[in-house]
Parts: structure tokens; C-alpha cells; sequence
């Protein structure tokens, strides 16, 4: 049973400390060392508020989280059951690697439909591309199998050095590099260059500049007016002038004696630099978290084309965090369950977010249609994982695309029967 860490979590202090006050460039480094430390408290509790805090940080991150969110998961069976008949020719074997392999598919699939939280806990999961690293706990029911998967924020895990072993600093203490060991086997473990190491340089620099900006503004953005009073005046009537000055400046009208003049204090008449800053900066987060220089927002003019690259590019990045994290589940869930229900036996089966999208199985279909024409075998397993489809055999041939003279295998991948 898991000792459920999460119900230990007490950090009420933290509530009341922004850490955005007072923030400087010599601060966010020393904050970035802890981390390399492993005193990750005030880092990532600095992470959790710049990611609320700067619009276009906001929006990469929740782009790429919905494009995560939207991919579907499945059970997948190994091609390597497929392939039996390679290994042995035996149908005997070929038949116990698919009952084995159907047993394993329905046992994963109940195990994932038992996490009540697997959504939440999925997005937490992904929070790791940006924040370094994160942690699921699981809890367990009476028979073994997970029923949540818990998250346990960034701020309280430290670890001795690099490459440490993870510990929990259950009151997300500041500077701790040593807390309490866990069980790495009670939790999900995620890990990744941390994208916020970057991001939060730029989000920093852009924070003086509109700082900066905003200072300008004050000073220039109302111009100064000044009443340039006639000559010779006496200090009397200086007096007076200065209490004309500050009714016109009050209302904008007045009466202005012979002679005089008003002067507008402005800049030095070029454009302030503020804008071209932060629009290189704001590329520069874009970069970091999307691989591409493409904008949050279509460019005026670009039109539908920029818009379908925009789309591709979220549906790149969000197959690519899909295959890594499916690795993370196969490797950190499924791996014990099935070592502990099938013990012995071969994993047949496989968890995986982000079946092929449908062009991409066209582009595999079509790929095993001229290859048939050609003459090469391609075994009807192999091509039903890439597809994400259960194929269905036509004819006696075993291979999908065994050359025939009436061309049977080219029909074959043409009629066959695909379901999800």
C-alpha cells in the first residue's frame, strides 16, 4: 500500500510568499544553481508563478498541453506475437502467444479504467517537459492494482546532487538538498531537460523591459508642457503667468499674454525599442517550447496556410510527448503489473497515447499496397501495430503482400476488415 504522501503535504507559508517580488537576474540564477543542487522548493515554486504569469508562456504551455489532452490511449498488442511463427513454427505457440497476449490487453486496459484520475494525472505527468521533472504516486486497493495516481507538486522533491536519488521534503523547505526516501516503485517517475530553465530568462527580460516601458511612458507618454512667458516680465508677473500655466494645463484653455509660448517636453522622436524587445523575446519562448519560430498567433495576411502550419506543428509536438511519456507508463506501470500478474511470461501487450492519426495509416496502407506490388512480404502483426487497426487475414497467406498471380495480396490490404 502506498503511504500516500499527498495527504502529508503542509507548505501554508508558501500560499503567502509571491515569489515574483524582488526578482533580478542575480536572484534567478542563484535560484537556477539550487536546482542543479537539487534544492528545487524556491525554483519551482518561482516555475509555478511565471507560468501563470506571462501570456505568451501561458499559451505555449497550454497549447501543448491540449494538443497532449486530445490524443486518445490504447492497449496495444506486440507485433512480436505475429511474428511467433518466425521464431517457431509451431501452431500451437502461435496460439498461446495470442491468448497470452489477449489476457495481457484486457488486463491493462482494466487496470488504466480503474485510475479515476487518469486525466489530471496524464497533464500533471506532462507538466515535466516544462518544470524538469514530476512525480505521480500510486495508490493502491486491497487487490494491488492502482485506483490513483497522486499528484505531488515539483516544490517537494529535492535530491542530493544531479543525478541524486529523489526525496521528499514534505514541508517544501528552502536550500534542502536531503529529505525523506521513498519507494521509487510506489510512484511515477518523469524526468526531462527543463524547458523553464529557458523560458523563465526570457520571461525575466521581459519583465524589465515593460517595466522599463511603463517608466517611459510616465515620463513621455503625456508630454511636459511649459509656458514660456514674454520678455522682461517682473517677478509679479511671472507669479501670475505660472497660475495662467496651470489652468490651462488643468483644462487644456486660457488666455496666454503677448509674447509667450509653450514648449512639449518629448523624446528624442525614434521609436522606443520596448516593443521590438519583447517581440524577439516572445519568438524566443516560442522557440523553446514549440521547436519553431511560428507565433502564437497567425501573422496578418498569412491566412489559412499559416494557420494549418500552426495546427501541424501543435500535432507534431504532441505526438512527440505522447511517445515519450508512453514510454514512462509502459516502463513504470505496466512493467510491474505484468511482472506481478503474468510472472514468468513475456510482455505481449503495450499502453500508448496517440494512435497514428489517419493520414499517416493511409500513408502505411498505401506504403503496404506498392510494396506487395513489388514483391515484399510484410507481416500482418507488424503492419496492424503501426496502423493501430486488428487486421484481419484474407486468404491462406499468413503475410500481408505475399505476391500472387492474381495479385490476392494487393486486394488483400484493400479489403481488409479494420476496426479500432
Amino acid at each position: 500500500m502506498a503511504i500516500q504522501i499527498y495527504s502529508q503535504k503542509s507548505n501554508a507559508w508558501r500560499d503567502a510568499y509571491n515569489p515574483l517580488r524582488g526578482m533580478s537576474l542575480p536572484k534567478l540564477v542563484n535560484l537556477l544553481e539550487a536546482g542543479e543542487r537539487g534544492a528545487f522548493a524556491d525554483l519551482q515554486w518561482f516555475y509555478h508563478y511565471m507560468e501563470r504569469s506571462d501570456a505568451m508562456i501561458h499559451a505555449v504551455i497550454q497549447r501543448r498541453l491540449s494538443a497532449f489532452l486530445g490524443c486518445d490511449w490504447d492497449i496495444r498488442v506486440s507485433s512480436e506475437v505475429g511474428s511467433a511463427e518466425r521464431r517457431v513454427p509451431s501452431a500451437e505457440k502461435m496460439t498461446g502467444d495470442k491468448v497470452l497476449a489477449e489476457e495481457q490487453v484486457a488486463f491493462l486496459r482494466e487496470a488504466y479504467e480503474r485510475v479515476e484520475n487518469f486525466r489530471d494525472a496524464a497533464g500533471f505527468l506532462f507538466s515535466g517537459f516544462f518544470r524538469g521533472f514530476s512525480h505521480l504516486e500510486k495508490h493502491l486497493d486491497d487487490s494491488g492494482l492502482v485506483t490513483r495516481l497522486e499528484p505531488v507538486e515539483q516544490w517537494f522533491w529535492v535530491r542530493d546532487g544531479l543525478f541524486g536519488a529523489w526525496e521528499y521534503n514534505q514541508n517544501g523547505v528552502s536550500g534542502r538538498t536531503r529529505g525523506t526516501e521513498i519507494d521509487p516503485e510506489s510512484f511515477i517517475v518523469f524526468e526531462a531537460p527543463p524547458l523553464n530553465r529557458i523560458l523563465s530568462l526570457a520571461y525575466l527580460r521581459k519583465t524589465l523591459d515593460e517595466r522599463d516601458w511603463d517608466g517611459y511612458l510616465e515620463v513621455f507618454g503625456i508630454p511636459s508642457m511649459f509656458l514660456v512667458g514674454p520678455p522682461n516680465a517682473s517677478a509679479t508677473k511671472e507669479k501670475e503667468y505660472q497660475e495662467i500655466a496651470e489652468r490651462i494645463i488643468s483644462d487644456g484653455r486660457g488666455y496666454l499674454p503677448n509674447g509667450s509660448d509653450l514648449k512639449y517636453v518629448n523624446a528624442d522622436g525614434t521609436k522606443p525599442p520596448f516593443m521590438e524587445r519583447i517581440d524577439y523575446l516572445d519568438r524566443q519562448i516560442t522557440l523553446a517550447a514549440t521547436g519553431g519560430l511560428l507565433t502564437m498567433l497567425a501573422e496578418p495576411g498569412s491566412g489559412t496556410l499559416a494557420g494549418n502550419a500552426h495546427a501541424d506543428t501543435f500535432f507534431q509536438i504532441a505526438r512527440s510527448d505522447a511517445a515519450v511519456l508512453s514510454g514512462i507508463m509502459q516502463e513504470q506501470f505496466d512493467g510491474p503489473l505484468l511482472r506481478e500478474y503474468f510472472p514468468g511470461e513475456p510482455v505481449l501487450a503495450y499502453f500508448e497515447f496517440a494512435p497514428p492519426a489517419a493520414d499517416q495509416v493511409s500513408r502505411v496502407v498505401r506504403d503496404a499496397v506498392e510494396l506487395a506490388k513489388a514483391g515484399v512480404q510484410i507481416d500482418l502483426a507488424e503492419l496492424s501495430e503501426k496502423t493501430g487497426y486488428r487486421l484481419k487475414r484474407v486468404g491462406d497467406s499468413g503475410k500481408l503482400g505475399a505476391p500472387s498471380a492474381e495479385g490476392s495480396a494487393e486486394r488483400g490490404v484493400r479489403s481488409a476488415e479494420c476496426r479500432k
